[in-house]
């Protein structure tokens, strides 16, 4: 089964191809399998994560970068 949520703020990826760099906005993100992650971007073209060098997201204006945090909890 498929989930696709919408982004709240506009969002968009950048993909790699040789030596271009291409902008992608997105329309949907699709999560299937509780754990596979592609984008739906506005030209119906679905993205998946390891095509994505990185991702946006447009907040007070600007487009802000998005980052992997990982959050290692201590052993108790």
């Amino acid at each position: 089964m498929t989930e696709f949520m919408q982004p709240t703020n506009p969002m968009r990826i950048w993909t790699r191809h040789g030596d271009l760099r291409f902008a992608h906005p997105v329309f949907a993100i699709a999560i299937s399998n509780q754990h596979d992650v592609e984008y739906l971007t506005i030209n119906g073209q679905f993205e998946s994560v390891r095509n994505i060098t990185h991702a946006e997201v447009m907040l007070n204006g600007q487009w802000t970068a998005l980052h992997t945090l990982e959050i290692r909890h201590p052993a108790t």
